[in-house]
């Protein structure tokens, strides 16, 4: 019900000016305590298998966050930085700010890194093509977050990707010749013309 919720929908349409949001992907994510950091990245740069390319996603906190639960950490105005390669580890690196310092260095910046510090159900949202990363849980509890990533509504598949960018992965869901993104799996949560596709609201209201 909160991933496909109206209101996130609108919301990322408007901080992306799409006409309209539509769910490329959802996760929840759970760092026990003594997990291992996650790399710094750029979402984007793992996704050129839909064009246009790009995302904005909302990251939505399920536990108290603290900077020693491993909190999510932004680096402010990196999504104007440039467009990055995927980094060549991702789960548990030891230094895992490396990637995003070597791309702030290329373009002259000092980067300055904000730590997402919430109390459950308060988040975030972030552009696809800003760095962000987590350190270590160094704390007694788990570090939990349900994270919604949203394209535009008219994006498409791109139909030479084979394997670049998770095309392997999403390619599945892919008909053969066509570059439509099917609502069944990439539904459609809010559009400027009141467009929702159809039959969300009916399965949310069905019982487990």
């Amino acid at each position: 019900k909160t991933v496909l919720d109206e209101e996130i929908g609108r919301a990322c349409a408007s901080l992306a000016n799409w006409p309209g949001s539509r769910l490329m992907h959802d996760n929840v994510l759970w760092k026990p305590p003594g997990a291992r950091p996650i790399g710094f990245h750029q979402d984007n740069s793992y996704l050129d298998w839909f064009t246009p390319i790009g995302i904005i996603t909302c990251w939505i906190a399920l536990d108290d966050i603290t900077p020693e639960s491993g909190a999510m950490e932004l680096v402010r105005g990196s999504h104007r930085w440039g467009h990055f390669p995927m980094p060549d580890q991702f789960h548990g690196p030891e230094h895992y700010k490396c990637h995003m310092e070597t791309a702030a260095r290329s373009v002259g910046i000092l980067p300055e890194i904000i730590s997402i510090e919430v109390s459950k159900g308060g988040g975030s949202f972030h552009h696809g093509w800003t760095w962000h990363g987590s350190g270590y849980n160094r704390s007694l509890g788990p570090r939990r977050a349900l994270v919604v990533h949203m394209c535009s509504s008219e994006s498409r598949f791109v139909l030479d990707n084979l394997g670049h960018g998770n095309g392997a992965v999403y390619a599945r869901y892919r008909r053969l010749g066509d570059d439509t993104m099917d609502e069944n799996y990439f539904p459609i949560t809010w559009r400027q013309d009141g467009y929702r596709s159809a039959g969300i609201d009916t399965y949310l209201q069905v019982k487990p």
